[in-house]
């Protein structure tokens, strides 16, 4: 037994700003060990006057809960007056925070009898009352309850990371992982103590500044990083402990979010941890230290530090089998570069190293104290036996010898199985998403937002609120525990039902693996990602969700807020910048656990590398939601596929969603995860009745004809909102420029608009959300207006029309534009879809015919056969299926099968088996980024406003804020195009010779004299 004080300190309201969100002030549930530590030293006077041993355990309640509004005055600088700004600010409600202190007891009990200072207990005006007793604590273990504890301690409550020390002049903050149970929780915890009513009694670790200002560096003259003059304020060379330590901890992480890896030997994460820790051993010799200015000036050195690493693994964990230290040090050697392969290979790096003396003197000096010194750090930090000192001869041999048994386990690269192949992949995975983490002062969230915020509770409050219910095939998807296809009418909630599903596999992941799986919501096209992670940001919180695609930093600018509120507009714009910046690094160091990317950043994965093994160790044990995979041609779907079995494999859940699913894709998806994996199908009751919403018109007419317009104008002149979607930009324009008017003319300047994927990224933004403002299903009146588009609206543009005029496509891509009308069957009537036939030539002066020069003629002319049958009908969306069984049954849709197969079986063969899974894969990289991702030209006029904000900076910003703003003049073009415009090897970008307008977009190149092609807007997507 012990004695211990206990602190009760009560507050009516209080809130603990969370530093993550921006433009509101959101409360965490409970006060960081660090406000606790701010309250006590008020107290006593003054951080000088508090022990600096101080450690305390807590509890907190809140009775309840609140929004209010808080205007935020911001700083401005000398004879500039700052905008006030109002904010949404969360508070907590009837707060009790309860401290133990087990020491200085006298001195805490008289504090808090008569502090100095006022006590606060969060914000400055949140004034709060305490009261003592002394208690006597019990060993043992104790009753989780709403105590704050350290994340190691317990599994039960939402996970929390938040500070503990901060320095006086706060430069130096200590973060901690913690776990808290707002309504409490039952969990019986590991506690030194517990009070008499069996409540545990954790001590956190230190809060006193001092424990962060004055923290001991181990090894301190001994440099991992350069100093960084860049940050405010600059910072010192970073310490090789701190930064091996740093790697471990993210490794840790890391752990916590994966859990246990399938199809991998049981000690993986024991050797990745090992890796982490030695992973930078080899910054040691005296010429590293030099280069990062150890002492300066830096000096170049032209060794691998992961090489000379080796050293330390073999000499301090010599008591390990061999075998161990073989993959430990497989990790260590190919966290940068690849094992073979490429000028800058492992194995043409060391081709001179045939001996302990060539090691020893390619790495020069050495000096012995600091790696004894090291040595036995590592050794202590590793939980190993205290090594002998050793020579740098010594540590030479050790090293040498290592790496001559790695290369000849690995002799060319070449896996010795295939399980082998797969675990390298992963471990160089582990140890490069760690290493990166650290090095950006990252961290990794490891609480769902699913999970943690009860999404089934709060869905079904929210159709409460409107007098409506969940539908029967989205609670058939929340209880679905295999993988899944859902397919259901437009607008009946697939979203909320592949979020009730994932939810589901979210509980049940954790429980199989004690990790926490990752969301990813795989989408086609960028329109449709940026619109849902709109929508997931708002309902599972905007710092929750990431977005990964070629142009996420674009999406996190158009949603930024400027904090500071500066009044110069170009300083208000780098800073919002720098944020989105910061908010997209993040989120490519795989931060949130929900993200909405592209199927193409997925497969990544599969090509490993120091570049892309860390996205597939990421997508282990995860849960994949992919939104209209049927959008996808032959070849990538059967890529995706391919993938599919890998990440069941892996532990992954695959969702596959759709109102247009054909039974052979089903099958398809079932034949792909293979035998031993479930595919359920979730659809809606037999007796329900889908929804008619449209009603079919053909027209023989092409969409351009003047009859087609003069249809379209009379749908204006009657106040409607008409949604006109061509195949390709040159009729877009045509037709934009031929209706235009005559909206403007009836309902408003900003009542015609345009969008095609030819756009600049900074207008093709400001396009996008006109559209969602004027046009968008939330939008109450509905207003009239005019949408011309290309293919881009197609898929999961949550707007709503009133009429679509299309011309004819294949049949999945006429019913998305379908599923843009009368949306949320806001019409008393079916909305009239008119479907204008489209002209089939050959793309060129011969070959097979294109329907509008773009979509493959067989499947555009069954579909049309198929609707010619319906002529003049309301669809009943339970017919789709059946046209597309229709079409994926005849000829054609056999050479789509034939097509998927090969080319999912290719992928494979030529990716998934991992012969030679830590080669170099810059080629492979850069011809998978050909095969989907096009390039980036800008106008040859914009070449210096692109190069001004290319290299202008501010104090303090992120690194690659002026590449997102100039990335505002980018042009996404098909890599053909590299041969229309001439390279700029200065600014990395290809300039073209155009004409463009910012309401119109790309119109016309003017390539080069001796390029061969032209751009062609009739071809083009």
């Amino acid at each position: 037994m012990t004695s211990a004080l206990e602190i009760t300190i009560t507050a009516p309201v209080a809130s603990f700003r969370n530093p993550l969100y921006s433009g509101v002030q959101v409360t965490l549930p409970c006060p960081p060990p660090s406000t606790a530590a701010g309250l006590l030293a008020a107290a006593v006077g003054g951080w000088d006057r508090m022990p600096a041993d101080t450690r305390i355990a807590m509890a907190f309640t809140a009775q309840g809960k609140g929004v209010d509004v808080e205007t935020f005055h911001p700083l401005a600088t000398a004879g500039k007056k700052p905008d006030p700004t109002p904010k949404d600010h969360e508070f907590l409600a009837r707060t009790t925070l309860t401290l133990w202190v087990l020491d200085h007891l006298d001195l805490w009990e008289r504090a808090l009898r008569r502090p100095v200072w006022p006590l606060r207990l969060g914000r400055s005006q949140d004034l709060a009352s305490a009261r003592t007793s002394r208690i006597t604590l019990y060993p043992g273990q104790g009753t989780q309850g709403h105590a704050l504890l350290p994340a190691e301690n317990s599994r039960s409550g939402m996970q929390l990371r938040m500070p503990h020390t901060i320095s006086p002049d706060r430069s130096r903050i200590q973060w901690g992982t913690y776990r808290y149970a707002a309504q409490g929780s039952s969990a019986r915890v590991d506690s030194e103590w517990c009070a008499s009513d069996g409540q545990a009694v954790v001590p956190l670790a230190p809060v006193h500044p001092h424990a962060a200002a004055g923290a001991r560096v181990e090894l301190s003259h001994i440099w991992a990083k350069s100093p960084d003059t860049r940050s405010q304020p600059p910072q010192p060379g970073e310490a090789l402990t701190t930064h091996l330590q740093a790697t471990t901890r993210a490794l840790d992480t890391l752990h916590t979010r994966i859990g246990a890896l399938p199809a991998t030997d049981a000690r993986f994460w024991d050797r990745a941890r090992l890796a982490c820790l030695f992973h930078d051993a080899g910054k040691v010799p005296d010429g590293f230290q030099t280069m990062v200015g150890n002492p300066p000036p830096q000096q170049p050195w032209g060794r691998r530090h992961e090489v000379y690493s080796l050293a330390f693994v073999e000499h301090v964990l010599a008591h390990l089998p061999e075998d161990e230290r073989t993959w430990i040090g497989l990790g260590v050697l190919t966290h940068h570069r690849p094992l073979t392969g490429g000028e800058g290979s492992i194995r043409n790096e060391t081709r001179t190293l045939t001996s302990p003396k060539d090691f020893h003197d390619h790495f020069g000096p050495v000096d012995p104290a600091s790696a004894n010194a090291l040595a036995t750090w590592l050794a202590q930090a590793a939980k190993a036996p205290t090594p002998a000192e050793a020579t740098p001869e010594e540590l030479a041999e050790a090293g040498h010898r290592l790496l001559e048994r790695i290369l000849t386990h690995w002799d060319r690269g070449q896996s010795p199985d295939e399980e082998a192949g797969l675990t390298a992949v992963l471990l160089q995975g582990a140890l490069t998403l760690a290493d990166h983490v650290a090095s950006a002062h990252g961290h990794l969230l490891t609480t769902h937002p699913l999970t943690s915020v009860d999404y089934p509770a709060r869905l079904r409050a929210r159709l409460k609120a409107k007098d409506a219910d969940t539908y029967p095939h989205q609670e058939r998807a929340h209880a679905t525990t295999t993988h899944m296809v859902l397919r259901a009418p437009t607008g009946q909630g697939k979203t909320e039902a592949a979020l009730l599903w994932a939810t589901t596999h979210t509980h049940h992941t954790a429980d199989e693996t004690a990790g926490t799986p990752r969301l990813f919501y795989a989408l086609p096209y960028l329109a449709s990602i940026n619109a849902m992670a709109t929508r997931l940001r708002t309902d599972l919180g905007h710092d929750q969700v990431g977005v990964v695609h070629s142009r996420a930093a674009s999406f996190y600018l158009s949603t930024a807020t400027c904090d500071t509120t500066p009044t110069d507009p170009a300083t208000a714009e780098r800073q919002r910048a720098s944020g989105a910046v910061a908010k997209a690094n993040a989120s490519r160091l795989f931060r949130e656990l929900v993200r909405v990317t592209t199927p193409y950043q997925l497969l990544r994965g599969a090509l490993g590398g120091t570049a892309h093994a860390s996205t597939l160790i990421d997508t282990t044990n995860s849960t994949f939601v992919f939104d209209e995979l049927h959008a996808y041609e032959p070849r990538r779907l059967g890529m995706i596929l391919a993938m599919m079995g890998l990440w069941a494999r892996l532990g992954g859940r695959i969702g596959v969603l759709s109102a247009t699913l054909p039974d052979r894709l089903l099958d398809t998806i079932r034949a792909a995860l293979g035998p031993d994996h479930t595919v359920e199908l979730v659809e809606p009751d037999t007796d329900y009745t889908w929804p008619r919403r449209h009603r079919l018109h053909l027209r023989e007419d092409h969409l351009t004809n003047p009859a087609s317009t003069e249809d379209i104008k009379t749908s204006l002149r009657a106040g409607h909102s008409v949604a006109v979607i061509a195949n390709n930009v040159a009729d877009a324009w045509y037709l934009y420029d031929q209706l235009a008017p005559l909206a403007r003319e009836l309902h408003g300047d900003d009542a015609a608009l345009l969008l095609h994927s030819r756009f600049k990224t900074g207008d093709r933004s400001r396009i996008e959300q006109a559209i969602r403002d004027r046009f968008g299903t939330r939008t109450t009146p509905r207003r009239p207006g005019l949408l011309v588009a290309t293919q881009v609206v197609e898929v999961s543009l949550d707007v709503d029309f009133d009429v679509l005029h299309t011309s004819a496509a294949p049949l999945e891509a006429l019913l998305q534009r379908f599923g843009r009308i009368n949306r949320i069957g806001a019409l008393d009537h079916p909305a009239p879809v008119i479907v204008h036939r489209p002209h089939y030539a050959p793309r060129g002066r011969s070959g097979p015919d294109f329907a509008d020069k773009v979509y493959d003629a067989e499947p555009t002319r069954l579909g049309w056969d198929i609707l010619t049958r319906h002529q003049g009908r309301e669809l009943d969306e339970r017919l789709f299926t059946a046209w597309l069984n229709e079409i994926y049954t005849s000829p054609w849709g056999d050479r789509w099968q034939d097509q998927a197969d090969i080319s999912r079986e290719d992928f494979r063969d030529q990716f998934l088996s991992f012969d030679q899974p830590l080669n170099d894969t810059t080629q492979l990289s850069a011809a998978f980024d050909a095969m989907f991702d096009g390039v980036d030209g800008i106008l040859a006029k914009d070449r210096q406003d692109y190069k001004d904000a290319l290299q202008d900076t501010s104090p303090g910003e992120e690194r690659g804020t002026g590449r997102l703003l100039a990335s505002q003049y980018l042009i996404p073009l098909p890599h053909y195009a590299r041969a229309l415009g001439t390279w700029d090897h200065t600014l990395n970008v290809l300039i073209i010779d155009a004409e463009y307008a910012s309401d119109r977009g790309l119109i016309t190149i003017h390539p080069p004299g001796n390029a061969a092609g032209a751009y062609q807007p009739g071809v083009l997507l």
